[in-house]
């Protein structure tokens, strides 16, 4: 029979845990092996540990035995290195053991019998320095930092003060010093006063998972990392409390950029105004410095992207000389690409848009594309996003067929198509700024308000919305009203850096997620597959616009957005959480990665058979499409591609006549 009781060293009892015989394989072997081996190692000697010591007769065994069992499971299956670096570790707990001596009723001069605890002996070490011990301190602590009456903290600081005393310790640092008083707060109802002293910080575990995960990557990765972690965490309690992080946390919404709290989401520079700031350039590369030199110091402000607006028209003057346009254009993506790439949450990316309608401005997106072709999958950082209003003639399919070829060497770029512009429409453009995006999941409040419920899927998105710019009007309340004042360059000239201020001029800006997830699960059929859904589809971007206008109205947050926003890894993290909290989750998902991301409801796959309904709910939403680089660089040619594109108006000016106008 499997024990159920273990028998420590000083005679306690404890429920027998083989998890924890696994725990400390991997902790004394994690030198010696790859951490999956390991760990996978680890697993297997605990089972092998708990099948012999069922065979035996004790029913409480004792942690000797257990050692020597792991002992021998790892000997046996050939981990003699690995079974030493364990015995020492064992070793090395016990000596570090019997170095705490318990010190009970000695007075302050050391002498046995008084009932005082020796004072000034322990040192509380700081990350800045180390004090003797002082229970005023602690006491001022809780007077002026938690709130609590004199009396009460009196109490908790006598308590703790017993505590440390009665453990022998000589040092304590002040995070052990801090759980030790949160441990007193709670026990005593003060769960207010508990979370005002909360320290921010990241467990040591993660600490180390994160920087065993960030192995090979430069040392600033692993410090942003840690940093966006703490900062996260202290946004969700104190920036953006109440609906909007609980919401956050379940998996309904996700709001963008809570590790960078005081940066705004996007913002676009008129790349013409930054060039000719300081007077006609004399060249290219005189033209080119200046954007660097503006693109780098506005980027600081955000934590999503940052679009030059208008590069082929701002650099079509140097166009006559090929070979200096060449150059500078490879200077300024080789100056702009990110130095530390981070694939969960890069640096602000640099968006270049381009928008071609001449000779002299074509020439600047070949030389752009080639910079980008040359750098491949080093440019990351850097997107080129080329905007394509009326695509049809021989000109646009020289250009989707270069811009092919950028996504096929692995740089980041997407096609723009409509009449909206792409930038503005992501809050990138040269007037506008995008303070904030969040991203609430469709497929969740579908599989929250059960099949058929399409009641209670628009309460769930009126609940969503609300949760959302309420969390809009904290942060904005909490960190821009103050924060929110960039230097110059950022657009226009340098007295309208005031339109910072102006509602007109902050925008917010909300996504979605799992469209098409969503119709899928209210009514069995995708919008790809019924143009009844399709419509449905549409009824619900419609309905979240309008929620998006009166309730952002009501918070006064000026314009919100609705945003078609680009593929990420939100959309996987929706469903990753949806599977814990929702069983027809597993049937919806359907092997697939995650819920898809944008209004177009529809993930990549036929582009041909889709891109009729993707075009006419992207203009149902007065959106423009944008076909990311997996779409470009897929398997459907660039003269295919026009064809479907021109295929896809027509669908949509079909589906408008019966439907109406958007």
């Amino acid at each position: 029979m499997t024990p159920r009781w273990v028998k420590k060293r000083d005679g306690r009892i404890e429920p027998y845990d083989e998890a924890r015989i696994a725990r400390g394989v991997i902790r004394g072997g994690r030198r010696t092996a790859p951490a999956d081996e390991i760990e996978r190692l680890g697993r297997e000697i605990a089972r092998s540990v708990t099948l012999s010591l069922s065979r035996g007769t004790d029913r409480r065994p004792e942690t000797t035995q257990i050692a020597s069992a792991v002992a021998v499971a790892l000997d046996q299956t050939g981990h003699a290195q690995i079974a030493q670096a364990v015995r020492e570790w064992r070793e090395w707990r016990v000596r570090r053991s019997a170095e705490v001596r318990i010190r009970n009723n000695t007075h302050w001069d050391g002498t046995d019998g008084g009932a005082e605890p020796t004072r000034g002996r322990v040192e509380v070490f700081s990350l800045r320095a180390a004090r003797p011990w002082s229970k005023p301190r602690i006491v001022d602590e809780l007077v002026e930092g938690a709130g609590l009456e004199r009396d009460s903290a009196e109490d908790v600081a006598r308590a703790v003060e017993e505590r440390v005393f009665a453990a022998g310790l000589n040092q304590i640092s002040t995070t052990l010093l801090r759980e030790l008083i949160d441990g007193e707060l709670f026990e005593r109802g003060f769960s207010a006063q508990l979370g005002r002293l909360e320290v921010l910080g990241v467990p040591k575990p993660d600490l180390e998972q994160l920087a065993f995960l960030g192995q090979g990557r430069a040392p600033v990765a692993l410090e942003d990392r840690v940093s966006r972690t703490a900062l996260a965490r202290f946004a969700l309690d104190e920036i953006v409390p109440g609906a909007g992080a609980m919401a956050h946390r379940r998996g309904d919404l996700h709001l963008l950029g809570l590790g960078r709290p005081f940066r705004m989401a996007s913002g676009g520079l008129d790349a013409a105004r930054v060039i000719a700031v300081e007077g006609a350039p004399d060249d290219a590369y005189e033209a080119v410095r200046r954007l660097i030199q503006g693109a780098r110091g506005a980027a600081t402000s955000y934590h999503l992207a940052l679009g030059l607006v208008g590069v082929e028209n701002a650099l079509a003057p140097f166009a006559a000389d090929r070979a200096a346009l060449r150059g500078a254009l490879r200077l300024l993506v080789e100056a702009l690409i990110d130095p530390v790439p981070d694939e969960v949450l890069p640096s602000p990316e640099i968006v270049l848009g381009c928008a071609p309608v001449d000779e002299a401005q074509t020439v600047v997106l070949e030389e752009i594309a080639a910079a980008l072709l040359a750098a491949g999958k080093r440019g990351s950082g850097v997107r080129l996003l080329v905007w394509l209003r009326e695509p049809s003639s021989s000109r646009d399919l020289a250009r989707v067929s270069l811009l092919r070829e950028v996504a096929l060497s692995g740089a980041n770029c997407d096609l723009a198509l409509g009449p909206g512009d792409p930038l503005r429409s992501r809050g990138m453009g040269a007037h506008e700024v995008a303070l904030q995006v969040g991203v609430i999941n469709l497929a969740g409040a579908a599989l929250a308000a059960g099949r058929g419920g399409r009641e209670r899927f628009s309460l769930r998105l009126a609940e969503a919305v609300e949760a959302t710019l309420t969390a809009f009007h904290l942060r904005r309340r909490r960190v821009f009203s103050s924060v929110v004042r960039p230097a110059f360059p950022l657009f226009g000239e340098p007295h309208e850096a005031e339109n910072l201020r102006e509602a007109d001029a902050l925008w917010d800006v909300v996504g979605v997620a799992g469209l098409d997830a969503a119709m899928r699960y209210l009514v069995g059929e995708s919008p790809r597959d019924n143009p009844r859904v399709a419509e449905l589809a549409s009824e619900v971007l419609s309905e979240l616009s309008g929620l998006l206008t009166q309730v952002g109205g009501r918070l006064g947050l000026g314009q919100v957005l609705l945003e078609d926003v680009p593929a990420g890894d939100v959309g996987i993290r929706f469903a990753s959480q949806d599977l814990e909290r929702y069983p027809d989750a597993h049937d919806l998902l359907g092997g697939a990665e995650g819920w898809d991301t944008g209004v177009s409801g529809c993930p990549a796959g036929s582009l041909q058979a889709e891109l009729g309904l993707r075009l006419w709910l992207h203009r149902r939403a007065r959106l423009p499409l944008v076909l990311g680089r997996e779409i470009l660089a897929g398997d459907l040619a660039p003269d295919l591609l026009l064809a479907s594109l021109e295929e896809g108006l027509k669908t949509t000016t079909r589906r408008r006549r019966k439907g109406g106008a958007a």
